[in-house]
């Protein structure tokens, strides 16, 4: 078993990015302090269909809240439209409107969620974390992967989604039903077998060496036949892995 020395054990909730679509400045306003209030870091809003496209190159967020209706111009369904056939991202309608004609439209765009206005912050948190496991499939009570999105992959731990950035993970391992997801700063403890976790990471990154270690072959400093050397720490090298790892070591890049 390794050492923790150089490691702190926390659930750390590396803050979600949000970005709202709404053309009314105090609704968005209002939401956004409901949403940093809870934790999750909310980007400047959009106030139009223009603006929405142009903060979603600029900011990357991880979940858009838009509102239907954007004023003059295109919609918020053109906008999800556009996150459907461009973006991988999960994202929730926020509207006053619950007409069939409108409901139809909006549910054809496969939204992660649809919120009636008024709506209080309870609202908003059960949406957007509901949102977050539903985009990959994922349910909310486990406490497995999520999936990735922008490059980050979103781990459930008790009441939070955590964003972890995937080529910041430098190892995981397994311990009975659980797994340590090893960064540099942060180790998580997840609910989750090496096949389900492995699913939701790159292929070509990461490699089980051992048949308690997956590791991120980006992340190797050096190796010997038995071990591999990582942020000072020693990770058993299994026998049976050993020539694919000289292998895929030859073609990282």
């Amino acid at each position: 078993m390794l050492t923790w020395d150089f490691l702190y054990i926390d659930f750390y909730m590396s803050e979600v990015r949000i970005l709202i679509v709404e053309d009314e400045a105090l609704v968005a306003m209002d939401m956004a302090a409901m949403l940093t209030q809870i934790g999750y870091e909310v980007l400047d809003p959009a106030y139009s269909y223009e603006e929405a496209v142009s903060r979603m190159e600029a900011e990357k967020p991880d979940i858009v809240l838009s509102d239907i209706n954007l004023g003059s111009g295109k919609s918020g369904i053109d906008f999800a439209q556009l996150i459907r056939s461009k973006y991988k991202l999960p994202l929730i309608f926020i509207t006053s409107y619950s007409d069939k004609d409108t409901v139809a439209k909006a549910a054809a765009t496969l939204p992660n969620g649809y919120l009636i206005k008024p709506f209080s912050q309870q609202d908003l948190f059960a949406s957007i974390e509901v949102a977050l496991a539903s985009f990959t499939g994922s349910k909310v009570e486990q406490t497995g992967p999520v999936g990735i999105v922008n490059d980050s992959l979103f781990v459930k731990t008790d009441t939070h989604f955590v964003k972890v950035n995937v080529a910041d993970i430098l190892w995981l391992e397994s311990d009975h039903n659980y797994l340590y997801l090893v960064t540099e700063k942060v180790k998580h403890i997840v609910r989750s077998s090496f096949r389900d976790f492995m699913a939701n990471l790159p292929v070509n990154d990461f490699m089980q060496v051992h048949k308690s270690y997956i590791v991120n072959l980006k992340k190797i400093e050096s190796f010997s036949h038995t071990e591999i050397v990582m942020n000072k720490a020693s990770i058993p090298l299994s026998r049976n892995f050993k020539e694919e790892l000289f292998e895929r070591l030859k073609r990282v890049q």
